[in-house]
C-alpha cells in the first residue's frame, strides 16, 4: 500500500503524457480535462516548452545516437546542456521497443487485458500493420519526484565535470508502474507512421497530463458518440520532424477507464485524415 500511495501521488511519465505530479510550471494553460471511472486525462501547455530549432535539432541527434545503442527492450535518459532553462523538461527519455511483429500475437494479448478496440491489419487503406509494443515507443521514464531530482543532478554534475554536451544512462519501468500502455504501430510506403496507443490503469486511480508547447492546437472534437480531443504539437521532442498530433477519447469500462490514442509525426498528415482513420476504429 506503501508503495501504491507514492505511485498516485509523486510518479512522472516523461513522454507524450506525463502523470500528475507535485511539479508547477510557470506559464501553464488547461487545455481540457475528462475523468471516467478511474482515470483523468489533461492536457496543458507550457511555455518553457517552446524550444528553439537549435534546441529541438540538439535533442534528435542525441536521441537518435543513444537509440542506436540500446538493444530491444532498453530505455534511457538523456541530459542536454542546452535544455537547463527548461524546468518541465529536465531530461529526455529513449527507447528501443521489443516489437511484436505478429499481428494475431499481438491482439491476443490485448484481448487478455479487455481492450475493446482490436488493431486492424490496415488503417486508411495504405497504412500497413508493422508491429506492436508495450509502453510507448518514444520513450518513457517512471519515477517519484525525488527519483527526477537525484538522477538530475546526477546527470547535470557528469555533464559539468566531463565537459560533454549531453550524459545518457540507461534506466528501466518498473513492474509496480501504475499505467498499462500499449502501441501498434502502422506505416505506409513512404514510412510515414500512425500510432494506435490504448493505455488503462494497473490497480489504482491514474492522472495523465499531456504537456504541450504554448504554440499547440487544440479542438475538442464528436467521434463516434464520444468526446474527442485533437491536438497539435510543433515543438515535439521525441521524433525528428519535431511534429506530432494526436485525437484522444476515453471510455469506461466496468468502472475502468480505457484512453485510445491516434496519432502521427508526419507533417503531411491532415486533421482530417487522422479523424478518418480514428472514426474507422
Amino acid at each position: 500500500m506503501r508503495g501504491r500511495r507514492k505511485w498516485s501521488k509523486a510518479v512522472m511519465v516523461i513522454i507524450l503524457i506525463a502523470v500528475v505530479s507535485g511539479f508547477a510550471y510557470a506559464g501553464r494553460m488547461l487545455l481540457f480535462e475528462e475523468t471516467r471511472g478511474n482515470m483523468t486525462m489533461s492536457a496543458v501547455t507550457l511555455e518553457d516548452l517552446s524550444l528553439s530549432k537549435t534546441q529541438l535539432e540538439s535533442i534528435s541527434q542525441a536521441r537518435n545516437e543513444v537509440k542506436a545503442q540500446l538493444n530491444p527492450g532498453e530505455s534511457a535518459v538523456v541530459y542536454l546542456s542546452n535544455l537547463g532553462n527548461v524546468k518541465s523538461l529536465p531530461f529526455i527519455p529513449v527507447s528501443q521497443p521489443d516489437v511484436n511483429e505478429d499481428l494475431d500475437t499481438w491482439r491476443k494479448a490485448l484481448t487478455d487485458r479487455h481492450f475493446d478496440v482490436l488493431p486492424p491489419d490496415s488503417l486508411l487503406g495504405k497504412y500497413r500493420f508493422t508491429g506492436g509494443m508495450e509502453l510507448s515507443p518514444f520513450g518513457a521514464y517512471g519515477g517519484s519526484e525525488t527519483d527526477i531530482a537525484a538522477l538530475l543532478e546526477e546527470l547535470k554534475a557528469e555533464s559539468e565535470e566531463s565537459g560533454k554536451d549531453f550524459i545518457w544512462r540507461k534506466t528501466s519501468i518498473t513492474t509496480s508502474f501504475p499505467l498499462l500502455s500499449y502501441t501498434t504501430v502502422y506505416r505506409n510506403s513512404d514510412q510515414e507512421t500512425l500510432y494506435l496507443v490504448m493505455e488503462t490503469p494497473r490497480d489504482s486511480k491514474v492522472k495523465i497530463q499531456t504537456l504541450a508547447p504554448s504554440s499547440a492546437k487544440y479542438e475538442e472534437m464528436e467521434l463516434n458518440g464520444h468526446t474527442a480531443h485533437y491536438l497539435k504539437n510543433d515543438s515535439f521532442v521525441y521524433t525528428d520532424s519535431h511534429v506530432y498530433q494526436e485525437i484522444s477519447w476515453m471510455i469506461e469500462k466496468e468502472g475502468q477507464a480505457i484512453i485510445y490514442r491516434l496519432g502521427s509525426d508526419s507533417p503531411a498528415m491532415t486533421k482530417e485524415r487522422l479523424m478518418e482513420a480514428a472514426k474507422s476504429l
